[in-house]
């Protein structure tokens, strides 16, 4: 049952969804983006220490440092909105609210050197960085790893589940339901392993990325070697060559990646939707679930479309990354601020496609019978073993002769054995044995 608030929501997400995404809010809501910010700035302070560019901070004012960010609350939110009411600047206000909590403290001393040198772009663009690689890691890996169990629990299930294969939509020769399913799987874990890899970047180097006023103030301090050290402490990759901003480099190649994996998983759900209209697969039935407002015998293969739906909506977000953020005028502008507040949005529709994917490929098993009975009406398909043998045994016209008399037309066993009643070898041919190593393929892509 939703509550009242959820049905008012504008998006979905955060409404009929909730329950799904809500998983994401710890790392792309307002709320979030202040709390990361808050621990940026505040690591930042305690680095200043650190390195003694600033006065060395006592354990218990440590303890009080950190438990700004980890106790940080609704409240504290809310007191940095009134700031940025006045400041129509939500870093400056967070600036503020910081200086406010530290004023009456014995760190009251050492308030100025809060966003000491810094701009507003080194404070985001590290949050962001933190807040992608926090949700790689607790949501979207094991969700994604959620997707991949599934499918290879299908791919081991089937590896030997005959049936036909169609290439431009047409019949074309038999194969294995199970090693169809496993150059999802292969493809899959191929840009799992790039997705796991990424390396995400920082920046940390002032007002145009030249480290202007901490050089000026502090000429004697190794600035760069300083931002390597903090932005490497905080598991980032420092990027020592930037305008005001970080460029969007980063964003898009991340992005890339899932818009990738979202591509693979497009054609999954359109095959399993395919497969499911065929008769191929069978869909589990819940008593109390309706299929249609009025045809009572209907089971929709809804997880696969509202999969699809999520995945294409969820890629348009990260085309637009891809247009918008590799641009930015001259040194900056905001209009890169307003697109990277969407990527919650973005992942959020992935995540709940991801999870529909799940749901509905729980939901399957393959259709055995329905799977022969289409392959033992097609006997066409063994045509392209005629022709290979023809050619083997000296027949260089093998396959011109083989389409003369089968090119259009649908065969079954007694026409096809009518066709090849010369050829011992080829009379013993049947749709059901001819699958090549479609098994073993399927069975080397669970080792990979």
């Amino acid at each position: 049952m939703q509550n009242a608030d959820e049905l008012f929501n504008l998006s979905p997400l955060d409404g009929r969804y909730a329950s799904v995404t809500q998983v994401l809010r710890p790392y792309f809501s307002e709320f979030a983006l202040m709390k990361y910010r808050t621990n940026v700035e505040l690591q930042y302070l305690l680095f200043l220490s650190r390195r003694k560019i600033i006065r060395g901070v006592k354990p218990k004012e440590k303890i009080l440092i950190q438990n700004i960010f980890h106790k940080f609350s609704v409240v504290d939110a809310n007191r940095i909105k009134v700031f940025e009411q006045k400041t129509k600047h939500d870093v400056k206000a967070l600036e503020y609210f910081l200086k406010e909590k530290l004023e009456l403290t014995t760190l009251r001393d050492i308030v100025p050197f809060v966003h000491f040198g810094l701009t507003s772009e080194d404070v985001n663009a590290i949050s962001y960085a933190l807040m992608l690689k926090d949700a790689r890691e607790a949501v979207m890996m094991p969700t994604l790893d959620d997707v991949l169990s599934v499918v290879r629990t299908l791919v081991r299930t089937t590896t030997g589940s005959l049936m036909l294969a169609r290439t431009h939509g047409q019949v074309a020769v038999p194969t294995t339901f199970g090693k169809e399913l496993s150059v999802f799987y292969v493809r899959l874990k191929k840009v799992k392993t790039a997705m796991g890899a990424f390396r995400f970047e920082g920046k940390l180097n002032g007002a145009v990325g030249n480290y202007n006023a901490l050089a000026f103030v502090y000429p004697r301090v190794d600035w760069i070697a300083f931002t390597k050290t903090f932005l490497v402490s905080l598991g980032l990759t420092p990027n020592l060559t930037t305008t005001q901003i970080l460029p969007g480099d980063i964003w898009v190649e991340y992005t890339s990646i899932i818009s990738h994996i979202n591509g693979i998983l497009i054609g999954l759900c359109q095959d399993m939707w395919m497969y499911t209209s065929s008769g191929l697969l069978k869909q589990k039935t819940d008593k109390n679930q309706v299929g249609s407002s009025t045809m009572p015998h209907k089971v929709n293969p809804i997880d696969f479309e509202n999969a699809e739906g999520n995945l294409m909506i969820a890629n348009s977000y990260f085309e637009l990354y891809a247009r918008k953020l590799l641009v930015s005028r001259l040194q900056r502008d905001l209009s890169d601020s307003t697109v990277k507040r969407t990527i919650g949005t973005a992942l959020g529709h992935t995540l709940l496609a991801w999870k529909s994917l799940v749901q509905g490929l729980g939901k399957i098993s393959f259709n055995t019978q329905v799977a022969l009975a289409e392959l033992n009406v097609h006997w066409e398909i063994l045509s392209e073993a005629v022709q290979v043998y023809l050619k083997v045994h000296g027949d260089a016209k093998g396959y011109e002769t083989v389409k003369a008399v089968t090119m259009g037309r649908q065969f079954d066993a007694k026409t096809f054995r009518r066709l090849v009643r010369k050829f011992p070898s080829l009379a013993k041919l049947t749709p059901v044995s001819y699958s090549g190593l479609a098994k073993k393929i399927a069975e080397s892509a669970l080792k990979s």
